[in-house]
Order: structure tokens, then C-alpha cells, then sequence
């Protein structure tokens, strides 16, 4: 299945440039929407939870800016990802292809808000705090790989539970709001200590580990630990698995389905 997606990686490129264009036709800012929004909500829960937290905007800002991104590009990788067998109908009529590509297809329009973010989000910090130790950032490349390919597998998950069940989108929405709390998206680990409870959920959380391997090279110049690789190498491992079998098990009969 990888090698024939790799074989058709220009057609996959194609329609991941096509959606991008449908999204922002007429649109005055076109993708800078994609940075707007977590810019936007950025500003706006700084102005609450600075005082809340008790932390100076300087060094709360780029953390939940740096936060809101990559649950963006999950958000959006898992919700679209619901619908892209369906939206790929048409080619799944016409030619055998690699169902796999479909849910890619939405990743990677996910991805590419995210660079964006993630681009933006270096330039503040360096701007704001400067970046101690530059070469720690080469510690992304691996965290940003593990990010993406978790994202397709779920995307490729909830794309064949919604086929199959229509309920399904509606109860990823419910799922992703839940795990945005218990997520430490919006509040800072030393809000967590405080609170043990809350504090065992978090280190039990796997998206929590995901966000490490980005925060902890942008916001300390340092690379994630490796218990975070550990745990989020586990959690891709576990999601590939399930795709992997799944996506086996259906792709003969996907077609009558949608």
C-alpha cells in the first residue's frame, strides 16, 4: 500500500492543492486564515489566563500559541478525516487506488496550515525570547514525522468508522472536546502540579506527549524527553496498527459503502 501510494504521490499532491484552492476561492486573506485563528484565539486567551495562571504574557503566549497549533492540525486531520473516503468516491468508482490516500490527502492540508503555524510561531519566540540552543530544533524533524503519521493513521480510523457509521463524526467532535481539557493545551504544567488528579490524567494522556515533542524544542531549546518519545512512538505505533488492519479489512467492499 505505501508503495503504491509513493507511486502516486503526485496525484495525491494534486488533490491536496486542489482542496486547498476550493477552501480559500474568493477568500480575501486566502490561507492566511490558517494563522489567523490560532493567533486570534491566542490573543484572546492570553488576556484571560495570564492572570488566572499568574504567568507574564511574554512566556505564556508562544506556549499556548505553539499548543493550539498542533491541536488544530489534529482537529482537522481527524474531523476532515471523517469524510475523505467520501470525498474520494468518485476516483474509488472509476479506478482501484490505494484508499489510504484519501485520508493523506486531508493531512496534508492540515500539515500545511500547521508549517505555517509552526513557522510563525519560531519567529515569535525567537523574537520574543530568542532560541538558546538553534540546534535543537533538528529535534522537530522527528517529532513533526511522528505527528503526521499518527494524524493519517487516525484520519484513515475515523475515515472507514464514519463510512460505516454515520455517528461517527459527531462522536470525534465530543471525543476532541473532551481531550482538549485533558489535554495541557491551554494551561501550563506547573497549573498541573497543583492538582494530582489531573496531573496523573495528563501524563497518561499520549496527545499530551505529542504536544512535548514540539513545545519543548520551540519554548527550552532542548529536545522532548525520551519517556515523551517513548509514549508518543507507542501511541503511533498502536493507531498504524489499527489503520493498517482496518484499511485491510475494508478496502474490497468500501466502495458499496459509499
Amino acid at each position: 500500500m505505501l508503495r503504491d501510494i509513493w507511486t502516486l504521490r503526485y496525484f495525491c499532491l494534486a488533490l491536496a492543492k486542489h482542496d486547498l484552492k476550493e477552501r480559500y476561492r474568493r477568500s480575501l486573506l486566502g490561507i492566511a486564515w490558517s494563522l489567523i485563528k490560532p493567533a486570534g484565539m491566542t490573543l484572546v486567551l492570553t488576556l484571560v489566563f495570564t492572570n488566572v495562571f499568574q504567568i507574564s504574557m511574554r512566556e505564556y503566549a508562544p506556549f499556548l500559541f505553539v499548543g493550539l497549533i498542533v491541536w488544530q492540525f489534529f482537529t482537522e486531520s481527524v474531523l476532515q478525516g471523517c469524510n475523505s473516503f467520501h470525498l474520494g468516491g468518485t476516483y474509488l468508482r472509476v479506478t482501484p487506488l490505494p484508499i489510504a490516500i484519501f485520508p493523506l490527502r486531508v493531512v496534508l492540508n492540515a500539515g500545511t496550515h500547521a508549517l505555517i503555524g509552526l513557522v510563525a510561531a519560531t519567529l515569535a519566540i525567537w523574537w520574543l525570547q530568542g532560541i538558546a540552543h538553534p540546534w535543537a530544533l533538528l529535534s522537530l524533524v522527528p517529532g513533526i514525522a511522528i505527528l503526521a503519521v499518527t494524524a493519517w493513521s487516525l484520519a484513515c480510523i475515523c475515515g472507514i468508522l464514519f463510512t460505516i457509521f454515520s455517528d461517527a463524526q459527531q462522536i470525534a467532535e465530543i471525543s476532541l472536546q473532551a481531550l482538549f481539557y485533558a489535554t495541557p493545551v491551554i494551561y501550563t504544567p506547573e497549573t498541573l502540579r497543583k492538582n494530582g488528579w489531573l496531573a496523573c490524567l495528563v501524563e497518561c494522556n499520549p496527545f499530551a506527549s505529542l504536544l512535548e515533542l514540539i513545545r519543548q524544542p520551540l519554548l527550552h531549546g532542548e529536545s522532548a524527553s525520551a519517556a515523551c518519545f517513548l509514549i508518543a512512538l507507542a501511541f503511533m505505533s498502536a493507531s498504524c496498527c489499527i489503520a493498517w488492519w482496518s484499511l485491510r479489512r475494508i478496502e474490497r467492499n468500501l466502495v458499496l459503502w459509499l
